[in-house]
C-alpha cells in the first residue's frame, strides 16, 4: 500500500478533521472536539494568522485518509525568542512506521521550506491549545484544551528521532472527604492567605455586565505576569479574547476572581467547568439534540478546571497568590463542584507548580513537547 501526503485547503477540512474520530473510536478517553470550533479557528479570517502560518498535511492510503499533521511558524514567537522554531501538531495516526514517516518528512520539507532550525510540538494554534503530547495517563479523561494521543505516538517520534524538550503536567484534588466534608485547607496556604495586608485590596468574581471592562483587566494582568514563562511569547487582546471568551459562556462569575488595589489589577485567576465531562457522544457536532443532551450533561459536571492564575510582579511575595486561590475554591465548591484539575503547567515553572502542590493536587495526566534539528542547506 502507498502512503501519500496531500496539502489540506482550508476550506475542504473535513477529512482532516475525521482522521481523529477514527483512530480513537470506542476509546473512553477520547472526546471529540467541536467541528464547528476548529473550523471557526482555522479559518484564515482568524486574527491569529496575523502572526502565524500554517500548513496542514493529511496521510493518505487507496483515496482513505489515515494520518494528519500539521506545521506551524509562529513569527511573533521566533522574533522574540530569538529562535527559528516550527511547531507541529494535529498528530493523529495509526501505530504503523510508513505512515508516521511520510507525515514526518511532510513537516520537516515545510519547516525547511520556511528556513525554520527546528521542529518542536505538539502546538496545533495558539501554546493554550492542546499542547504537547500525552504521554502518560491515557486511560484517563483528558482535561478540557488538551488533545488525547495513543500511546504509540510518542514511540514513533521517538524512533524518528525527536527527544524531550520539556513535559507539561495535568493535576487534580477532590474538594470533599469520602465523609463529604471539605477537603482541608493547607496550613500553610491558609497562612499565606491570613497574611495579606494590601490596603486597597479587593478581590471579587467576574461581571457579566462588565464583561469587556473584566476582561481588559484579567488580560493586563496575564500579559505582564506570564512574561517570564519559558516558551511564552505576546499573545494580543484579540486572540485572548477570541480564545477565553467562548469558554466564559459556561462558566459561573464564581469561577472567576479578580484582585484589584486601588482601581487596578493585581490578580486573576480563572476556573472553566470541565466541559469534557458533557461532550461525549455527540462526535464533534452539535446537533440541536445534541446541544439539549449537552445542557442536561452539564448540570452533572462535577469538575472546574484550574486554567490559569496570574499575580502582578509587584504583589508576589505578599500571599495574594493564597488569598485569590482561597476565594476561587470557594467559589467552586459553591457552585456545586466536587473537583478541581489544574491543567496543564510546565514542569519548568517551579512557582506555579508550587502553588498547585501546595494546595494538595497530584499528577494524573503529563503531556510532552518534542523535538529535532531540521537540516539546513
Amino acid at each position: 500500500m502507498t502512503i501519500t501526503i496531500q496539502r489540506v485547503d482550508p476550506s475542504d477540512l473535513d477529512a482532516f478533521l475525521q482522521v481523529p474520530d477514527t483512530l480513537y473510536a470506542g476509546d473512553p478517553a477520547y472526546v471529540p472536539p467541536l467541528r464547528g470550533w476548529l473550523r471557526r479557528r482555522l479559518k484564515p479570517s482568524n486574527p491569529i494568522f496575523k502572526d502565524y502560518e500554517l500548513a496542514m498535511f493529511l496521510a493518505v492510503e487507496d483515496g482513505t485518509p489515515v494520518g494528519r499533521m500539521s506545521a506551524l511558524v509562529d513569527r511573533r514567537f521566533n522574533k522574540k525568542k530569538g529562535e527559528a522554531v516550527c511547531w507541529f501538531g494535529f498528530v493523529d495516526f495509526p501505530d504503523r512506521a510508513d505512515v508516521a514517516d511520510a507525515l514526518a518528512n511532510a513537516i520537516h520539507e515545510q519547516a525547511h521550506a520556511w528556513g525554520c532550525t527546528t521542529l518542536r510540538g505538539a502546538r496545533n494554534l495558539t501554546r493554550l491549545e492542546d499542547p504537547g503530547i500525552t504521554v502518560e495517563g491515557h486511560e484517563h479523561l483528558p482535561p478540557m484544551l488538551t488533545a488525547h494521543h495513543g500511546p504509540h505516538i510518542p514511540a514513533h517520534l521517538e524512533r524518528m528521532g525527536f527527544t524531550k524538550h520539556h513535559d507539561l503536567l495535568a493535576y487534580d484534588i477532590d474538594l470533599f472527604q469520602a465523609d463529604g466534608s471539605p477537603t482541608p485547607v493547607p496550613e500553610d496556604l491558609q497562612a499565606k492567605a491570613d497574611a495579606v495586608d494590601i490596603e486597597g485590596l479587593v478581590i471579587r468574581p467576574f461581571r457579566w455586565r462588565h464583561v469587556w471592562a473584566d476582561m481588559k483587566r484579567a488580560y493586563a494582568v496575564f500579559d505582564v505576569s506570564y512574561r517570564t514563562v519559558p516558551d511564552n511569547s505576546p499573545m494580543p487582546f484579540a486572540q485572548f479574547v477570541s480564545l477565553a471568551l467562548p469558554f466564559m459562556v459556561f462558566t459561573s462569575p464564581k469561577l472567576v476572581q479578580l484582585a484589584i488595589v486601588n482601581g487596578k489589577p493585581a490578580a486573576f485567576v480563572v476556573c472553566l467547568p470541565e466541559i469534557n465531562e458533557a461532550m461525549g457522544g455527540w462526535r464533534g457536532r452539535l446537533t440541536p439534540w445534541g446541544l439539549g443532551r449537552f445542557v442536561r450533561r452539564c448540570r452533572h459536571i462535577r469538575t472546574a478546571a484550574f486554567k490559569l492564575i496570574g499575580v502582578m510582579p509587584e504583589y508576589r511575595g505578599t500571599g495574594l497568590h493564597a488569598a485569590i486561590i482561597l476565594a476561587v475554591i470557594d467559589g467552586v465548591r459553591e457552585a456545586g463542584y466536587e473537583r478541581v484539575d489544574g491543567s496543564v503547567i510546565d514542569e519548568r515553572n517551579k512557582p506555579m507548580r508550587g502553588v498547585v502542590e501546595g494546595i494538595g493536587m497530584n499528577v494524573y495526566r503529563r503531556y510532552r513537547f518534542f523535538q529535532r534539528d531540521v537540516d539546513v542547506d
